[in-house]
């Protein structure tokens, strides 16, 4: 009996050759969740560039036209996260995943899955997928260093990188810096303040060192200035038994309760809750994100989803 197919298009290389992005990692995770379940024949549509993954079969495309043209015909279901079709609600099979934030949401797809609860809410939807790491590719430490973490895009001023380095300035807080350059703080600001001795800025790490920058981190800082849609450092720093204190924008209030992090509004906030979080314990941290938010969940999520789509069962994304 042939098994379903299930084609994953996206318009980011997959798996990333360094292993550095979201929502490619997240794709290739998936292919690989899929993969494992031995239920499917797993197409993955995506540029050059990326590296191969066991029992996938890849399909190189540079634009839509070039992806839409390697789908299958026989495809049973149709995953798209990105280069998405305006016809994509003329073929029931196929939907796609929304990652980020959409400021026009009547031209949505109606075919359409978020990545949270809130972010769903806000594009006037009720389905969502959580995302999922791979827990292997990250390192547990249950005594942590006594420094914060920033670790995001630093040129994204809405991911509060100068907040980050105003609150450890002021407060003289051991900072160390993932995710981008000290010239992007010209951008978005604390160029200055990020030669201080108690700040560290890092780069663009990936593999190991990424993965021992969570697991050592005393607490992850991400002062958001934005809607987050899922915020995937989170739980890759929960994952690492290291907790989370974050502003409460998006999805962090879903995402991130009192017993693996904290959240503040104000600086006063902030300081009150840093020791707690600090003090909280790496294992329940651990624990809670192992049992939410792995490649296994997600897989298991998007699966019932592909299934409920194979049954042509209607009204899924009403």
């Amino acid at each position: 009996m042939k098994k379903p197919i299930v084609t994953l298009v996206c318009d980011l290389p997959v798996p990333p050759i360094r292993q550095y992005g979201g929502t490619e990692r997240v794709v290739a995770w998936l292919a690989s969740g899929l993969v494992k379940r031995n239920q499917f024949r797993v197409v993955v549509i995506s540029p050059e560039g990326g590296q191969r993954l066991g029992g996938v079969e890849h399909r190189v495309a540079n634009d839509c036209q070039q992806a839409i043209a390697a789908i299958p015909p026989e495809s049973n279901v149709v995953h798209f996260h990105g280069w998405i079709p305006d016809y994509i609600d003329e073929h029931p099979n196929w939907f796609m995943t929304l990652h980020g934030n959409e400021p026009t949401i009547d031209q949505l797809p109606r075919n359409c899955c978020c990545i949270s609860r809130d972010h769903a809410a806000r594009h006037g939807r009720s389905l969502f997928v959580y995302n999922g790491v791979d827990p292997d590719e990250y390192l547990y430490e249950s005594k942590k260093h006594n420094h914060l973490l920033f670790f995001s895009k630093v040129r994204r001023r809405v991911k509060g990188c100068y907040e980050a380095i105003s609150l450890a300035s002021k407060h003289d807080l051991k900072l160390r810096i993932a995710g981008g350059y000290r010239f992007d703080l010209l951008k978005v600001g604390g160029f200055i303040n990020s030669f201080a001795s108690n700040i560290a800025v890092l780069g663009e790490l990936r593999g190991q060192k990424k993965a021992q920058e969570f697991a050592r981190a005393s607490a992850l800082l991400f002062p958001i200035a934005w809607e987050e849609p899922f915020g995937l450092v989170m739980i890759e720093s929960l994952i690492s038994g290291t907790p989370v204190l974050a502003r409460p924008r998006g999805s962090v209030p879903e995402l991130i309760p009192d017993d693996v992090g904290g959240q503040f509004a104000t600086e006063n906030e902030f300081l009150s809750e840093l020791e707690r979080v600090q003090a909280i314990n790496p294992d329940i941290c651990r624990e809670y994100a192992l049992d939410r938010f792995t490649l296994h969940q997600m897989t298991e999520n998007y699966v019932d989803l592909y299934q409920r789509l194979m049954d042509k069962e209607k009204n899924i994304f009403e």
